[in-house]
């Protein structure tokens, strides 16, 4: 291309931009409706202020669509710093913008794990760069950008059938795509927000996330959000007066709320799909773990990959908590009496020994296996192990003997009356859930409310889903589930969803709700009559509301607004 030729391309741009009407909606980042191309968001606000409400060390969303008269092939945005009323700077470092990417999944995608053979436009993707991705509409199917050498690309189909695409099984029996080996270095994502191309008459969604530093000043911070063709949207974060606690449970808020996840990501899947990298892979595998510790995800299940504990340490997992950490051994009692002991002396040298360890064996058993395996588990036992069980005979056959029971029951209020029975077994037993719905659908506020206020009110203590995959960029396939995934794998780690965001503002409801009940029990007996009342109304609203039907946006800012009242009182 002639220098001529370049800037007569660039007075085109230029002169579409400058004719561009960009209008804008803010939208509700976890909404239960997905915002597509081709019609507005009905739920929209159109020339509505963006606004974020966060507690310091909060990460917390707001979310718009724009749409334009014209196309626009890149408009582009700038976030400068934001100021409060005492001039004191929200810096724009703080602020992480992502494009919505809208691309072709399975027929069930946003309501359903369950495989279909059909495709259709869902949104999910987390980009920088929307071009990644691409979703043709025409063929009806995505394709991946990889970068062969420095500006020359290829494109690679992401939904051919399984007859057609080459696969094969990965170390523990997930299907892998063996031919798009998605964490190579020539396969990621931009580190900044590159804009985004705006179609005439077509809408686009945006994802803001405000990250909340622990000792950013209390207030409200203005600013605004400027597109390059001219528009500026309002944009506004109050930052509360106080930090957020880790998650607790509803029945005991001195009791860790904890996330395990099956089929949790190692080292070996990372190299699976980066072409044997070891090295690329280790740093891989951390950016993974630290982006799970920022979405609060903070309980390791590692498995057989403790010796990465290190990597893990340095990317926010806490190892002191209770952790999956082992498998225990079917055989004769001197045999596993043996491995019992070998195990325990050689986790208390890796983990130390105060720390709560579980060792796992089999999966959806019946009650008959459940009574044959009791003197296995005893052993463990007595040899200090936790025994997790997901049986859905655990609690009549073998309730005394499960640590963690989770069986695949959805965390709904209808649950309530077993999980109260469970948690008045008294020790350190935790009822954690799987399978109602598995990992994969993309829909924001089901996940928040199934990873979070729906469990934590019906009594659970713990979620125990199917699993962290990192592959699955093609939905077709031939099984009876879609992929399940939170994220995917990139050469630079991963690249996180809608889904992953509604997980994070799930635990985020815990951990309002645990500051609430935390400052609320003290006061509910003070000789303080209107320090009682407000706690006791507090504590009413919680009672009150369960996680099936309760509008949780509106449910936050109810405990917001009681967690600022009683804090007053409890100075």
């Amino acid at each position: 291309m002639t220098i001529k030729t370049m800037m007569a391309a660039m007075a085109v741009m230029l002169a579409s931009i400058a004719s561009a009407k960009v209008t804008w909606y803010a939208v509700d980042p976890m909404s239960e409706v997905p915002y597509m191309p081709d019609s507005a968001p009905k739920d929209g606000i159109k020339g509505d202020d963006m606004f974020i409400l966060a507690a310091k060390g909060e990460y917390e969303p707001c979310s718009f669509v724009l749409t334009s008269d014209v196309d626009v092939k890149k408009v582009r945005f700038t976030i400068g710093d934001l100021k409060n009323e005492k001039g004191e700077t929200l810096p724009k470092s703080a602020l992480d913008l992502k494009t919505v990417k809208v691309w072709y999944q399975a027929g069930n995608a946003w309501t359903s794990y369950f495989a279909d053979p059909k495709l259709k436009l869902c949104p999910e993707l987390l980009l920088n760069d929307e071009d990644l991705v691409k979703a043709d509409e025409v063929k009806k199917c995505n394709y991946a950008r990889i970068e062969e050498s420095k500006g020359n690309y290829t494109y690679r189909w992401l939904n051919a059938p399984s007859a057609l695409d080459r696969r094969n099984e990965d170390i523990s029996g997930s299907r892998l795509d063996d031919s798009f080996q998605s964490m190579k270095p020539n396969f990621k994502d931009a580190d900044t927000h590159q804009g985004a191309k705006l179609k005439k008459g077509r809408f686009k969604q945006f994802f803001l996330t405000a990250k909340i530093d622990k000792n950013q000043a209390a207030g409200l911070y203005k600013g605004e959000i400027a597109l390059s063709t001219g528009e500026k949207i309002p944009l506004k974060v109050r930052v509360l007066d106080f930090e957020l606690p880790s998650p607790k449970c509803y029945f005991d808020e001195n009791k860790d709320y904890l996330t395990f996840f099956c089929e949790y990501v190692g080292l070996e899947w990372v190299l699976k799909s980066n072409g044997g990298d070891y090295e690329l892979g280790k740093k891989q595998l951390e950016a993974i773990l630290a982006n799970f510790a920022r979405h609060g995800h903070v309980t390791p299940t590692f498995n057989n990959n403790l010796g990465l504990m290190e990597l893990g340490k340095r990317a926010g997992l806490d190892y002191t908590k209770p952790l999956i950490s082992g498998n225990m051994l079917l055989s004769e009692k001197a045999q596993m009496r043996h491995h019992a002991k070998l195990s325990k002396k050689r986790l208390d040298k890796q983990l130390g020994e105060k720390t709560i360890k579980f060792m796992t064996w089999g999966d959806e058993y019946g009650l008959a296996t459940l009574r044959g395996i009791r003197d296995m588990v005893k052993i463990y036992h007595e040899e200090g192990f936790y025994f997790p069980v997901n049986s859905h005979s655990g609690y009549c056959a073998g309730g005394y003997l499960a640590d963690l029971w989770w069986p695949s029951f959805a965390p709904t209020a209808a649950t309530s009356p077993l999980t109260f029975k469970f948690n008045q077994l008294g020790g350190d037993g935790y009822f954690g859930w799987y399978a109602s719905q598995h990992v994969g659908v993309e829909n924001p506020a089901f996940t928040r409310r199934q990873y979070g206020y729906g469990a934590y009110r019906a009594g659970f203590s713990c979620n125990y889903n199917y699993a962290h995959h990192l592959q699955g960029w093609n939905d077709i396939r031939p099984e009876l589930y879609r992929p399940m995934m939170f994220v995917y794998g990139c050469g630079s780690g991963c690249i996180d969803t809608l889904s992953w965001e509604g997980f994070r503002e799930g635990l985020d409801d815990i951990r309002y709700a645990t500051k609430l009940l935390q400052l609320a029990k003290p006061l509910s007996r003070s000789s303080n009559v209107d320090a009682r009342y407000t706690a006791r109304k507090a504590l009413k609203l919680l009672a009150d509301t369960d996680g099936d039907d309760m509008d949780l946006t509106t449910l936050r800012l109810e405990m917001i607004s009681y967690i600022e009242k009683l804090a007053k009182f409890s100075k």
